[in-house]
């Protein structure tokens, strides 16, 4: 039985083998033709290439070039130029970029190596058809690490990539480990300046320190901040720091301190540095007392002095200027009780403006009119207004400046320009102001507009105020009476009756006889 077995299984293979063998002989390079198409036709894998996209973050392989496709036509040209200004963690990029007339949008591409790719978040735009230089500044980078880097540019013609480049940033690790000096530094508010009238200043920073000044934190409090504390100001890795920043007090007038502390790579933090300035921003006070404290004053002097006082509760008063709207001016220096002697006048108003300026250019401003009036002038007549207006009484009002010896009526009517009546007259003598006239006039018609103004003369002659106008008040109510007859007759049954000093139509009335 077992020997039928052995020789079933020889037959079998002796038919079977001979046949595999001659068809392994066809398949085979069937097999490996399909194979080797298929390798060849399949595009490269995305991971094959240094960078795959325009932007975003993706892993990077240790090739020795980046993967730079050739640019369509009218594509950007890109120059991937050299690296500089070097520190820790921060470098500039330096390139050159034909834009080829079209708007292209420019970036960095960098990376280190093993390590992911990055690109710069903002872009940069160039227009035109010459060669355009750009500057890119990256920053957060590692200590110590080479890092490759291109620039991309992108238009509607296509992509263009630059020549990869590398540079290595400043190592400072090794140094720092056991750098255990805290900086030194110093401040001072504008440029040492003693005060100020604004609370925005200009800070003045320098500070030194082996390893690299990395920050820097100013505050209006004298506590010193840890290293860990919120409002440092970061500034790239250096030996030598000098700078000027902006910086806003909030301490308002007075003496107003700032303070500064300086901190390294390694942490380390200098002691507490400071400078003060005083801040003022309230003007001098300024006040006139001769020829009086009132805001107007009339003379018939054709020079005249005045003074008055200064005073600044920071700064001293530096200068008083004084000047006159027909006119003069002049400064003086220094003074607090102060006076301006023999000012020339004109004729008619002078408005005297005195400015009191402090060290730091604060300005307070005090005016007065000083009226020059001569003899041979005529008055000023100002027309007011009527008041206290019944049917037939009103009070009128006004003002002259008598300029001497004077007197002054009302004129009034019921046409404009044309005056039937004039009411009392009054005597002025006051020349050196305003002199208020009335005049209460009776014996008027209910009910009616009238025109008038307020006159006066002296030896010079006479002047009138502007026209204006009242209206008195219409009759009002019932009006009682009798009718009697006086002679013998029919008797009567109505009469018509109309009143005086009114305008009422005449109207028929029923009455009795008596």
């Amino acid at each position: 039985m077992r020997n039928k077995q052995r020789r079933f299984i020889a037959d079998t293979l002796i038919k079977f083998v001979p046949r595999f063998f001659r068809l392994m002989v066809v398949a085979l390079p069937l097999v490996l033709a399909f194979y080797c198409f298929t390798c060849e036709s399949s595009p490269r894998r995305s991971e094959d290439r240094i960078y795959c996209q325009a932007t975003g973050s993706l892993p990077f392989l240790s090739q020795p070039e980046a993967y730079n496709p050739q640019p369509p036509a009218n594509a950007p040209i890109i120059v991937t130029g050299q690296a500089s200004k070097i520190t820790n963690n921060s470098a500039i990029i330096q390139g050159m970029v034909n834009a080829h007339g079209l708007s292209t949008a420019v970036w960095l591409q960098y990376r280190i190596v093993n390590g992911t790719s990055r690109s710069t978040v903002a872009t940069q735009t160039v227009i035109g058809t010459s060669d355009t230089e750009i500057s890119i500044r990256i920053i957060e980078l590692l200590p110590g690490a080479t890092y490759h880097y291109r620039l991309v540019g992108k238009n509607d013609a296509g992509t263009s990539y630059g020549k990869e480049l590398s540079f290595t940033t400043v190592d400072i690790n090794s140094s720092i480990a056991a750098e255990t000096t805290p900086p030194t530094g110093s401040i001072r508010i504008n440029a040492g300046d003693h005060c100020t009238n604004s609370l925005t200043v200009t800070v003045n920073l320098s500070a030194t320190d082996n390893t690299g000044i990395t920050g820097y934190y100013l505050s209006a409090n004298a506590t010193p901040p840890s290293q860990y504390s919120t409002g440092w100001t970061s500034i790239p890795a250096t030996t030598e720091y000098l700078d000027e920043v902006s910086y806003t007090l909030d301490n308002g007038d007075g003496d107003n301190a700032v303070y500064v502390w300086y901190k390294d790579a390694s942490g380390n933090i200098s002691d507490t540095t400071s400078d003060t300035i005083i801040v003022d921003t309230t003007p001098p006070r300024i006040t006139i007392q001769i020829p009086t404290s009132d805001q107007t004053y009339t003379t018939t002097n054709e020079t005249m002095s005045i003074g008055g006082n200064a005073s600044d509760d920071i700064n001293e008063v530096s200068s008083i200027i004084w000047t006159n709207s027909r006119g003069k001016d002049d400064t003086k220096r220094n003074m607090v009780d102060w006076i301006i002697p023999n000012i020339d006048l004109a004729r008619g108003d002078n408005v005297i403006t005195v400015k009191a300026s402090d060290r730091v250019g604060n300005t307070g401003i005090a005016k007065i009119t000083i009226t020059y009036i001569t003899g041979d002038n005529v008055p000023w007549v100002t027309t007011g207004p009527a008041a206290s207006v019944t049917t037939d009484l009103a009070t009128l009002s006004g003002t002259v400046h008598a300029m001497g010896l004077t007197t002054a009526w009302f004129q009034y009517g019921t046409s404009s320009g044309h005056y039937s009546n004039t009411s009392s007259v009054q005597d002025i003598e006051d020349v050196e102001r305003d002199k208020p006239i009335g005049n209460r006039i009776s014996g008027l018609q209910a009910g009616t507009t009238y025109y008038y103004r307020l006159v006066a003369r002296n030896s010079a002659g006479a002047a009138s105020g502007a026209e204006m106008t009242f209206v008195t008040q219409p009759l009002k109510g019932r009006i009682y009476g009798k009718v009697v007859l006086l002679q013998k007759g029919e008797a009567i049954e109505s009469v018509k009756i109309r009143l005086k000093g009114t305008k009422t139509k005449k109207k028929s009335f029923p009455c009795d006889i008596f």
